[in-house]
């Protein structure tokens, strides 16, 4: 009995390194995030006008405009469940504060999906200014787009949204 015992404890503890292990490797990306702050889609558009372009035609780009003046009047676009999906970063460090002092967040921008960029627009104009081919493996791939885009609620229903 004490053989099986031991044999389990030896188990479990590997179990639980392995864990530890994986959450170590998948927190590094977060990691590399800590401290960015939001920079807006416009300090984007210089490295990557098409992709800006293309977002300037989405309705991402047009999020704070969709708020009907009913809801700006109301205060409603200041509640967390109305103006997170209308902004970028809000609630979240140097995200979204107010269109008084942070304009350039209005709107879901690219970094709503790619995390806070001033960490990312360092390492690459660092890059420029040494001619260096570099590509920025910790800037985020997406960010959870059912946060906004969530199919069990019917949110034109419930704010009365366009």
């Amino acid at each position: 009995m004490s053989g099986r015992y031991r044999l389990m404890v030896v188990v479990l503890a590997c179990g639980l390194l392995l864990v530890a292990g994986i959450s170590l490797l998948s927190s590094s990306t977060a990691g590399a995030q800590e401290g960015a702050k939001y920079v807006g889609s416009e300090k984007c558009k210089m490295c990557h006008p098409e992709q800006h372009a293309g977002w300037l035609e989405s309705k991402h780009s047009k999020a704070w405009d969709s708020l009907t003046p009913d809801q700006i009047a109301s205060g409603k676009h200041k509640e967390r469940a109305c103006i997170e999906c209308h902004v970028t970063g809000f609630g979240k460090p140097n995200g979204f504060v107010s269109a008084e002092q942070t304009p350039a967040l209005k709107g879901v921008g690219c970094e709503s999906c790619h995390g806070p960029g001033s960490a990312h627009t360092k390492v690459m104009t660092l890059a420029a200014v040494n001619e260096e081919e570099v590509t920025d493996k910790q800037i985020q791939k997406d960010a959870g787009c059912t946060q906004c885009h969530n199919p069990h609620v019917n949110f034109k229903k419930l704010y009365g949204a366009k």
